[in-house]
C-alpha cells in the first residue's frame, strides 16, 4: 500500500513493499492541510480491478488508467479500509457570515489552497460561509447551524438545529441570543468540542466545511480563510464596482440616441430604445399609426380608468399570442395591486382571470389552452363576487373571490398587454411576464375600444411604450384592380374597397346589382337629411341582416364625433335606432333579437324627443318607446347619409359606438315617405354585390319591372300586358280597368290638363271600391310640398274624399258611407268653382267646402293620374298611401270630355280587366 500526503503544496509518497503481491492493490491518499488537525484527515482508496457488484459498501467509480475507488453516499465518509463507510457526526458546522448590502462576489475552489477574489467581476453582494447543503434567506445570514439534517424552511431549520453565530467582524462565538442590530444568534448549548476545517471556500455559496477542535469560547474565522474580505474591503470594493457599472453603463447610452423621446435602457448588457407610444423601430426613429397593436414581452398600453365596473363587468378579447404567457388586461385601485383588482392573463398557455373585491383573491382558469400564432376569443363576465369564463367559446368556467365584499374599486388605468411596474404585482397576477403578440378587438361592458392613440376625437390609447402595429406590410403586394384600392380590414388581412359597378376579391369584374348586398366593408353614400328632419323623421326599411352586428343607416352633423345624428344597427342581433338632439342620445332597441338570414319590415320615428321602433311581423307588431336626452327638439344632420357602413368610421359619433359595417341585404328604404332609390340614388360606395333573390333572373317579361317583396316579387306589368310574370298580352281595350292597388293611369293629353287646371274642375266617374284605402284621381305641381297645388279624389279609412289646394290653404270635403264597399257601381260627381267646391254620391248626398285663401287658380303639371301613381305615399305627402283597389268606368272631365281610360293613357302599370 501507498500513502499520499499532500503537505506544503509537495506531495511525498511512501512506498510498502509487503502488500504488493495481494490480488488488489490498496493506496490511501490522506488530504492534509498544515493548520487544519490531522485526526479527521480525509481518506481515499484506489484498487486494481475494475467494478463489479459488492467491490463498496456504498458506490464504485471505475479510474481512467485502470483500477477503481470507493465513495460514499451523502451524510457518510469513507473509512480508512477505503471501503466501508460511517455516518457523519450529528453535530456538523453549518457557517454564515453577518449580511452585507451589496451584490455577491465569489469564487469556488474545490481543495485547500489560497483563496483570492476574482478580478473585475461585476457583481458583490454579501459574504456567505455555508456547506452549500443549507440555504438561507436575508433574515438567517449570520447563523452557524450544528445538523446536518435536511429542511424544507426556515422555520423547521431553526427548531431542529442548535444554533452559532459569526459576529460582524467574522468571529464565531459560543452562546448568546439573536440580536436583530448586530446579526448575531448565540448558541443555547455549551458544546464547544466541534471539528471546523474550511475546505473550499465560495463567496457566494459559503466555504465548504469540515472539523477542528474549538478549543477556545471563540474562533476567528476569517483566519480559515486566506485573504478574507472584511465588511470594509466588500464595501469599497462594491462601491467601486458600482460606480464603475453606472459609469459603463451611462457611456453605453451616451452614444445610442434614441429619438421621438425615446429611452436608453441597458438590456442583458446591451443597449436598447424603450420606445413611446406611436413609434417603433431600434432607436424609435419610426413613426407608427397603431390600429392592431403589437407587444413584445416588454410592451403596454394604458386605456382610461374604467367606469360604471365597480359591480358588473363584461370582457370580451380577440388576441394572437405567440408565446404561451403574458398579461393581456389588468386594473387595480393601487398600483402594487394590495387591494382591489383584476388581471386577465396567459399562464402556460390556459386563460386566467383574477379579482379581488378586497377581502380574498378569485381565480378562474380556462379548462383548454389557447392556440399559439392563432387568433383566440375570450369572454369574462363578472357580477359582484362571481365570475365566468368563456375561452374560444368554450365554458363557461365559474369562481368566486373570497370574503364577502363583491364591488371592486378601480383608480389605476386599464393596461394591456403589461405594465410599467410589474415587479410590484407579479406575485399577485401569477405572472411577472408581458403579453407577446397581437391584439385585435376589445370591448368591455359594451364599449368598443379604440386602441389608437386618443388625439382628442379619435383613439382610447392614453400612453404606451413599445408597441408595434400588426398590419405592417399587410397591402405592400395587393394589386386591386378597375380603381380598387387596399385597405387593412385587421391585424393579418386586407381587402380591396371596389367602386360601384366592380367587385370581385380584387374587383376583377364588372357588377349589375339589383339588391345590394353588403359584405361589411361596404358602403352606399348619399346626399344628407339636412334639415329635412328637423322635428320629424321616419324611416321605413326592409333588410335581411347575414351577421349579428354592424352600421345599417346613419346621417350625423359634423366631423368631430358630437352633435346630431341618427343611426340604424345590429348589435348582438338586437336592432338598434339611436338619435341625438345636442343633449344626449335616444337609444330605441329591439324587444327581441332578430332572426339572421331572414327579411324584416320595420319602421322607426322620432317626433321631437321621443322614438318609435315597429317590427312588423306575421303573428303581430313589436312597438319600442323611448326618449332622448336634454331639451333640444330638432334634428339637424348636414353631412351625408351614409347606408350599410360608413367611409370613415372615425368621423362618426362617440355616442352611435359602432365600427362595424353590415353584413347583409338591403331591400328598400323610404325616408319621410320618400323612396330612396338605393343604386340609382348613390352619390359613391364600395363592395356592393348584388343580394341572391328572384329578381335577379329578371322574371318579367315584356318590360316589366320586378318589385321584390322580402322573399318573393312581383312584376308591374305595363299597359296592355299582365299575368304573374308580365307574360300575358291584352288583345282588346279595357273598357272598365280593375285596379290591384300598385297600378295606374297616366294622361298627359292638352286637353286632359286643359280640363284639370284653371279655376273650374268637374269630375265625374264610375267607381266599384273594394278597400277602404286609395288614390282615385291626382293632380299637382312637381316637388310636392305642404303648399303645393293640387287636386285628389280618393279613400281614406273608408270615408271618400275630395280634396283641393290653391297654394293658400287646403279644402278637404269627405264622405263616409259603408254602402260605397257593396260590391255595386257607385257614381261620383265632384266640382270645385274657384275656392268653392261640392262632393255628390250618386246624385243623393252632397258634401260642400272651401280652400282658405284667396287664391283661386288652380297650377299643375298638366299630368293626371288614375287610380294611383307611382310612390304613392310619398308624392301625396302622406295625403293617401296606397292606390286604389276595385274597378273603374265612364270618366268625364269638364262635361264634354269622356276618356277611354285605356286607349287614351300614354301610360299604366298593372292593369286587369274588372270582371
Amino acid at each position: 500500500m501507498c500513502i499520499v500526503r499532500k503537505m506544503a503544496s509537495l506531495y511525498c509518497f511512501e512506498s510498502c513493499r509487503g502488500l504488493m503481491q495481494l490480488i488488489a492493490l490498496l493506496t490511501f491518499i490522506c488530504l492534509f492541510t498544515p493548520t487544519l488537525s490531522r485526526p479527521n484527515e480525509h481518506v481515499i482508496a484506489f484498487f486494481q480491478g475494475r467494478c463489479i457488484p459488492n467491490s463498496c459498501q456504498h458506490l464504485c467509480k471505475n479510474i481512467d488508467n485502470g483500477g477503481y475507488i470507493c465513495t460514499c453516499r451523502e451524510g457518510y465518509r469513507l473509512n480508512k479500509d477505503g471501503f466501508t463507510c460511517s455516518a457523519l457526526p450529528q453535530e456538523t458546522a453549518v457557517i454564515h457570515s453577518a449580511l452585507l448590502n451589496h451584490q455577491t462576489f465569489y469564487q469556488t475552489l474545490s481543495e485547500p489552497g489560497i483563496i483570492k477574489p476574482v478580478e473585475n467581476s461585476p457583481e458583490l453582494d454579501h459574504l456567505i460561509l455555508s456547506d452549500g447543503t443549507h440555504t438561507l434567506k436575508a433574515a438567517d445570514e449570520g447563523h452557524i447551524f450544528l445538523d446536518n439534517q435536511n429542511v424544507d424552511s426556515k422555520d423547521s431549520l431553526l427548531k431542529k438545529s442548535k444554533q452559532k453565530t459569526l459576529d460582524k467582524d467574522g468571529t464565531l462565538l459560543k452562546s448568546g441570543h439573536f440580536d436583530q442590530k448586530t446579526d448575531v444568534v448565540l448558541s443555547e448549548d455549551n458544546d464547544s468540542e466541534q471539528n471546523v476545517k474550511i475546505k473550499s471556500f465560495d463567496y457566494k455559496q459559503g466555504p465548504s466545511l469540515e472539523y477542528m477542535d474549538l478549543k477556545k469560547d471563540s474562533i476567528d474565522l476569517k483566519k480559515l480563510v486566506p485573504d478574507y474580505w472584511t465588511e470594509q474591503i466588500y464595501k469599497e470594493k462594491a462601491d467601486n464596482l458600482n460606480r464603475k457599472k453606472l459609469k459603463e453603463d451611462s457611456d453605453k447610452c451616451k452614444s445610442y440616441k434614441c429619438e421621438h423621446n425615446g429611452t436608453c435602457v441597458l438590456d442583458g448588457g446591451l443597449a436598447r430604445c424603450d420606445c413611446p407610444f406611436g413609434t417603433s423601430g431600434e432607436k424609435c426613429e419610426k413613426v407608427t399609426d397603431v390600429r392592431y397593436p403589437k407587444f413584445y414581452g416588454n410592451s403596454y398600453l394604458a386605456l382610461p380608468v374604467l367606469k360604471n365596473a365597480y359591480k358588473d363587468l363584461e370582457i370580451f378579447m380577440e388576441f394572437k399570442p405567440t408565446a404561451n404567457f403574458g398579461l393581456l388586461l389588468f386594473s387595480s385601485e393601487f398600483e402594487n395591486a394590495k387591494a382591489d383588482f383584476f388581471s386577465l392573463a396567459l399562464i402556460d398557455g390556459f386563460a386566467e382571470f383574477r379579482f379581488d373585491c378586497g377581502t380574498g383573491t378569485g381565480v378562474i382558469r380556462s379548462e383548454q389552452q389557447a392556440l399559439v400564432g392563432n387568433w383566440n376569443t375570450v369572454r369574462v363576465t363578472r357580477s359582484e363576487n362571481r365570475a365566468s369564463l368563456w375561452l374560444n367559446d368554450m365554458g363557461p368556467v365559474h369562481g368566486l373571490s373570497k370574503g364577502n365584499f363583491t364591488r371592486v374599486t378601480l383608480r389605476q388605468h386599464l393596461y394591456m398587454g403589461g405594465y410599467d411596474k410589474m415587479s410590484l404585482i407579479h406575485d399577485r397576477l401569477g405572472t411577472g411576464k408581458g403579453f407577446v403578440g397581437c391584439m385585435e378587438q376589445l370591448i368591455i361592458n359594451d364599449y368598443i375600444y379604440d386602441l389608437r392613440g386618443d388625439n382628442g376625437i379619435i383613439g382610447d390609447t392614453q400612453f404606451g411604450l413599445n408597441i408595434g402595429e400588426c398590419s405592417e406590410g399587410v397591402c405592400n403586394y395587393v394589386m386591386c384592380q378597375n380603381g380598387g384600392t387596399c385597405m387593412i380590414k385587421s391585424a393579418d388581412s386586407y381587402v380591396c374597397l371596389c367602386p360601384l359597378g366592380t367587385g370581385g376579391e380584387n374587383c376583377q369584374h364588372k357588377t349589375q346589382v339589383h339588391i345590394p348586398e353588403f359584405r361589411g366593408h361596404s358602403y352606399l353614400e348619399y346626399k344628407g337629411l339636412g334639415r329635412s328632419a328637423l322635428s320629424f323623421l321616419e324611416i321605413e326599411i326592409v333588410f335581411k341582416p347575414l351577421g349579428p352586428d354592424g352600421l345599417i343607416l346613419y346621417n350625423g352633423y359634423t366631423n368631430d364625433r358630437k352633435g346630431d345624428f341618427v343611426s340604424l344597427a345590429m348589435r348582438k342581433s338586437y336592432l338598434e335606432f339611436k338619435f341625438d338632439l345636442g343633449t344626449g342620445p335616444a337609444v330605441i332597441r329591439s324587444a327581441e333579437p332578430l332572426a339572421l338570414n331572414q327579411w324584416h319590415w320595420v319602421k322607426v320615428s322620432r317626433t321631437g324627443l321621443e322614438g318609435v321602433m315597429e317590427i312588423f311581423q306575421d303573428i303581430g307588431n313589436l312597438v319600442t318607446i323611448s326618449h332622448s336626452q336634454g331639451a333640444f327638439t330638432q334634428l339637424t344632420l348636414t353631412l351625408n347619409l351614409f347606408i350599410g357602413g360608413h367611409s370613415h368610421f372615425d368621423v362618426t359619433s362617440k355616442y352611435a359606438n359602432i365600427t362595424q359595417s353590415f353584413r347583409g341585404c338591403i331591400q328598400k328604404i323610404v325616408i319621410n315617405n320618400k323612396p330612396l332609390q338605393l343604386m340609382e340614388d348613390a352619390i359613391s360606395g364600395v363592395n356592393i354585390e348584388g343580394c341572391e333573390h328572384p329578381c335577379v333572373g329578371h322574371p318579367c317579361l315584356n318590360a316589366g319591372e320586378c318589385v321584390p317583396k322580402r322573399d318573393v316579387y312581383s312584376c308591374s306589368c305595363p299597359l296592355g300586358y299582365n299575368g304573374l310574370n308580365c307574360e300575358k298580352e291584352a288583345k282588346n281595350p279595357v273598357d272598365s280597368p280593375r285596379f290591384m292597388g300598385e297600378s295606374y293611369l297616366m294622361y298627359m293629353e292638352k286637353k286632359v290638363a286643359k280640363r284639370i287646371s284653371g279655376n273650374k274642375i268637374d269630375i265625374r266617374i264610375a267607381i266599384k271600391p273594394e278597400s277602404p284605402q286609395g288614390l282615385l284621381f291626382w293632380s299637382s305641381q312637381d316637388g310636392m310640398d305642404s303648399s303645393s297645388d293640387y287636386v285628389a279624389l280618393g279613400f281614406v279609412d273608408g270615408a271618400l274624399q275630395f280634396r283641393y289646394n290653391l297654394g293658400s290653404g287646403e279644402a278637404v270635403l269627405s264622405y263616409n258611407d259603408s254602402r260605397l264597399f257593396d260590391g255595386v257601381w257607385h257614381y261620383i260627381h265632384a266640382q270645385r268653382d274657384k275656392q268653392d267646391g261640392f262632393l255628390a254620391v250618386d246624385e243623393l248626398d252632397v258634401v260642400e267646402g272651401s280652400s282658405k285663401g284667396t287664391y283661386t287658380m288652380l297650377n299643375t303639371n298638366k299630368v293626371l293620374y288614375i287610380g294611383g301613381m307611382p310612390n304613392v305615399s310619398q308624392n301625396t305627402l302622406r295625403k293617401f298611401t296606397t292606390g286604389f283597389k276595385g274597378c273603374i268606368q265612364d270618366l268625364i272631365l269638364g262635361e264634354d270630355l269622356t276618356l277611354s281610360l285605356t286607349e287614351n293613357a300614354q301610360k299604366g302599370r298593372n292593369i286587369l280587366p274588372c270582371l
